[in-house]
């Protein structure tokens, strides 16, 4: 077998984090561009401008990434001089913001640094970037070796971003667990991924012991300790087992039911822009159970989910079972189910989805 090495991404969390800026970047560098959104730009410019203050760290200039993780996007953020300049590049935002940013690091091989501002998905510690079209549909997942160098978590800026994104959030992240213990289920798995299959346990425990306090936590604008630690679930657990459990498309064990639904649903008008991710996720992993025969461990999962206003029941994602049926052959193609124990079909995922149709 040949050599090979694992290196979890490293992260800073707190209401000071960025105080270390200059202490994770040095070895890359002086000159930063930092690539975001508006909002997160926002609710982060002035720390950090305050973090790197009287270090060798200079940042460049502050560049809105768009709407949508495009190539296009990728390719004009290229092109400005800014970012060319850089030595390095500090990804700010929520998940397209980031992934934007990544593949402008991959494209020009300069190093990137995150920072969330919202606790709703890994992208900040995972190595992938899902990739849209312009008019916001689904596009491509470009996969690469090299994540984050340093996540920087910033409990005061993530406590402070709108509740519905952590809400969404928990339904992404304990898909994790059910999606990649399923895919890895009979496999004879080298140690790291068995490190991951196992690890994926803690995106389930630690959201059903800490999600409906860090809720209501981020309502209130406080920065927690259990709002830490579902933010630390969603964004390095999550991204930490995402890269531990794939090495490539033969070994893939991160793809499941749970995201097969919700890419299979964007094929109804419209249904991508007015529906979370995460929050149709956190329904197709009860989709994912009855499939799998476990229906006790469903109406467990339903009762968490009604502690933290998750989807429970099919008219709570506005679709019906005629238009499951219609997306259904579309699951069973998507990439996430390639790699399976056995094969999802349409009148699989249908039986399922009317058991669960009240």
């Amino acid at each position: 077998m040949e050599n090979y090495t694992i290196l979890p991404v490293p992260y800073t969390v707190g209401p000071k984090a960025y105080d270390s800026i200059a202490e994770y970047t040095r070895l890359y560098g002086t000159k930063a561009v930092v690539i975001g959104g508006e909002k997160a730009m926002g609710a982060s410019r002035e720390k950090l401008l305050a973090a790197v203050e009287g270090t060798e760290i200079e940042i460049l200039s502050f560049l809105l990434f768009g709407k949508e993780c495009t190539f296009e996007a990728a390719r004009r953020l290229e092109a400005m001089d800014a970012v060319k300049e850089a030595d390095m590049i500090f990804a700010v935002g929520g998940g397209k913001a980031i992934d934007t940013a990544k593949l402008v690091s991959i494209d020009l091989k300069k190093p990137y640094f995150a920072f969330p501002t919202i606790a709703s998905n890994c992208a900040a510690a995972s190595a992938v970037s899902i990739v849209y079209k312009e008019d916001g549909s689904f596009a491509d997942f470009v996969h690469f070796l090299d994540a984050a160098k340093h996540v920087f978590i910033d409990t005061d800026i993530i406590a402070r971003a709108p509740e519905e994104y952590l809400w969404a959030g928990i339904g992404d992240t304990y898909a994790k667990y059910y999606e990649v213990s399923i895919s890895a289920r009979g496999e004879d798995l080298p140690h790291y991924m068995a490190l991951g299959v196992n690890m994926s346990r803690m995106c389930m425990e630690t959201l059903v012991a800490h999600g409906a306090q860090a809720l209501s936590d981020n309502k209130a604008g406080i920065a927690s300790y259990d709002l830490e630690q579902a933010a630390l679930a969603i964004i390095i657990t999550t991204g930490w087992v995402s890269m531990l459990v794939a090495r490539d498309h033969t070994m893939d064990y991160n793809g499941g039911v749970a995201h097969a639904f919700f890419y299979g649903l964007c094929n109804l008008p419209g249904f991508d822009e007015n529906h979370l991710h995460g929050v149709v996720v956190s329904f197709g992993v009860l989709l994912l159970l009855v499939m799998d025969g476990r229906e006790e461990e469903c109406r467990e999962l339903m009762e968490f989910n009604k502690t933290v206003g998750l989807p429970t029941k099919l008219s709570d994602i506005d679709v019906t079972v005629e238009q499951v049926a219609a997306c259904a052959h579309a699951m069973t193609e998507d990439e996430d189910v390639e790699h399976y124990p056995y094969k999802v079909t349409e009148e699989l995922i249908i039986e399922a989805v009317k058991k669960l149709d009240v």
